[in-house]
């Protein structure tokens, strides 16, 4: 690779929200008022996983500790030098429905992401494999929409599994259901058990 001519990926910093488009206005617009536009919805399917995925976060680490999303890694989470990865899933979706979703998290397997020719060809003939340590299904475990809160926590339960135990349950699937979970007598914690219960493992 001629690294002369490779283009470094510039490094993100957190935003304060307060940071202004360079245009010729009065009023420029800022960074929040691009975020209340694209990103107030957090139960559409879009933002929902990355909202789970701070969570755990959130669950885990100070604030000032969380470091900015990286969309392109094998897993979501990093914590005690093991690599964590988060899927949620929701009864109640960003749309009409004539019943509630069923509860199955998928994308439990993959292969190794890249997120650019920079990086290495992608591995066509590579299988797919679990790339987590500990696997964290996050449900919004709500079913009225009336009443739906998605900031309220009280409203969302984790089911915390190794990668050894999801394994022997999903018969090292890519997926696995509620049901299955439930049959296999996996208990969900809430949001302030979930640091010591992902400890445990």
């Amino acid at each position: 690779m001629d690294t002369e001519k490779l283009y470094v990926r510039k490094q993100a910093i957190k935003l304060s929200g307060g940071e202004r488009f360079s245009i010729h206005k009065v009023k420029a617009p800022t960074v929040l008022d691009f975020w209340q536009y694209g990103f107030s919805n957090l139960n559409s399917n879009v933002l929902r996983g990355a909202l789970a995925e701070f969570l755990v976060e959130c669950a885990l680490k100070e604030l000032d500790a969380i470091e900015i999303r990286n969309p392109w890694g094998d897993y979501d989470v990093e914590y005690n030098g093991k690599k964590i990865e988060v899927k949620s899933c929701s009864y109640l979706q960003d749309w009409d429905q004539p019943k509630l979703s069923v509860i199955r998290w998928a994308g439990l397997k993959a292969k190794s992401l890249y997120w650019s020719s920079a990086v290495g060809d992608f591995q066509k003939n590579e299988q797919k494999e679990y790339k987590s340590d500990i696997y964290v299904l996050a449900l919004l475990n709500h079913m009225e929409t009336e009443t739906l809160d998605i900031l309220d926590l009280n409203q969302w339960c984790f089911y915390v599994l190794s990668k050894e135990t999801l394994k022997v349950i999903s018969r090292d699937k890519s997926a696995v259901s509620l049901s299955t979970l439930q049959k296999h007598n996996v208990e969900p914690v809430g949001f302030d058990a979930l640091k010591t219960r992902i400890e445990s493992l």
